[in-house]
């Protein structure tokens, strides 16, 4: 069994979060998902909290990502 408590980013630049950031904030609007659609929408309010926490740190000139 794998365990994930972590992800790593070490090497991604912030442009990198704000990119993933703005995937997860639009795939609802192309009107595509998979699998049951509330349990869909459940995750990806979810995904969108991440979102919004990847903005904040992409935007915050004191914070730094860790390079490989």
């Amino acid at each position: 069994m794998n365990v994930i408590d972590s992800i790593p980013i070490k090497g991604l630049r912030k442009s990198h979060l704000k990119q993933l950031a703005w995937c997860i904030q639009n795939t609802t609007q192309e009107g595509c998902y998979y699998g049951r659609k509330d349990y869909f929408m459940a995750r990806q309010k979810d995904l969108e909290k991440l979102a919004s926490k990847l903005y904040e740190m992409a935007d915050d000139k004191d914070s730094v990502i860790a390079s490989e």
